[in-house]
């Protein structure tokens, strides 16, 4: 599926999203791999924060990618983006 961003930086977060469930990631193991908090992996993928170019580096080294494909809208496997929409974090309602 080939989905459709408002911005890169919704894509980009979509991708750390999309790239750790495809690991098999919890947020906690991304950030010990890291060496990040919890809370700031948490924040990236709540577009709180904006990760420098070295932290995007590391990030994209703990998801097995070049840093350039955290920006790169491709093809994505249907049943993970199923995983991600109905993981109840991210289904919460204000």
């Amino acid at each position: 599926m080939l989905m459709k961003f408002n911005n890169l930086k919704e894509l980009l977060i979509f991708n750390i999203k999309y790239y750790r469930y495809i690991n098999n990631y919890s947020q906690e193991r991304l950030a010990e791999l890291c060496k990040l908090s919890p809370r700031y992996i948490t924040d990236i993928e709540r577009g709180l924060h904006c990760p420098t170019i070295p932290k995007l580096e590391v990030i994209a080294k703990a998801l097995n990618l070049e840093p350039y494909q955290l920006f790169m809208n491709i093809e994505r496997d249907d049943k993970i983006i199923d995983k991600i929409n109905n993981f109840r974090q991210y289904n919460q309602k204000d």
